[in-house]
């Protein structure tokens, strides 16, 4: 069913624009990269190495297969993929090789991989990534968090929310929502069975498609 929709929704798209330019986010949309992080934090005293995580992707993130599968059916049909993430870009070119790795196709830093970190205004953290975006002039942009449908949503590009593996989701619950573990609360009036409403729903609160992935993770 998913690759019906998914086919019907591309055809619509390429009749009207040809070949599309797509954005995925890397974390929990391409790769469940929680393991690196926590490591990475413990070995940082509670600060998290940024380089260290660019270079031990390949041991410690796990590829989330239904987003894979979907990149190279991009790939293979002849449009143009890009990946942008919020991480700093420290040693970036490993995650570049890990991630040709797994898609089997170039990923090379800077001119399909970017890192775009977040800016901080007044103690708040802000998306960047709408600036990579609009200078790619892409036309579909994969991603788990509000950030990113943000980010789409200014650089004038179709957000497609990506939906978080289970366990990152008990430990990145703070989402469109809220954080869903804290209970009824005012910034988070929320509770999961919410969350799951606008999951059935397939729309999310920005107006983005929600891209409904059925992975079992680390243990498929």
């Amino acid at each position: 069913m998913r690759k019906i929709f998914l086919i019907i929704f591309l055809a619509a798209c390429s009749a009207q624009t040809g070949k599309l330019k797509v954005g995925f986010d890397i974390d929990d949309t391409v790769l469940y990269s929680e393991p690196a992080f926590v490591i990475a934090q413990k070995e940082g005293k509670g600060v998290i190495d940024y380089a260290w995580i660019n270079t031990h992707d390949r041991q410690y993130s796990t590829p989330i297969s239904p987003t894979i599968e979907l990149i190279k059916y991009f790939h293979a049909n002849g449009h143009e993929v890009y990946f942008i993430t919020a991480r700093p870009g420290d040693k970036g070119r490993y995650l570049s090789e890990f991630l040709t790795e797994i898609v089997d196709f170039p990923v090379t830093l800077d001119k399909t991989l970017f890192f775009s970190p977040k800016e901080i205004i007044n103690g708040f953290k802000y998306t960047t990534k709408h600036k990579i975006m609009k200078k790619l002039n892409l036309d579909l942009y994969y991603g788990d968090s509000d950030r990113d449908m943000i980010a789409a949503i200014k650089a004038d590009v179709f957000p497609v929310r990506v939906v978080r593996y289970e366990e990152s989701l008990l430990a990145y619950s703070s989402n469109y929502f809220g954080n869903t573990q804290d209970g009824a609360a005012e910034a988070a009036p929320f509770t999961k069975d919410d969350l799951k409403i606008f999951y059935k729903a397939g729309t999310g609160l920005f107006g983005e498609s929600i891209y409904p992935i059925i992975w079992k993770g680390i243990r498929d």
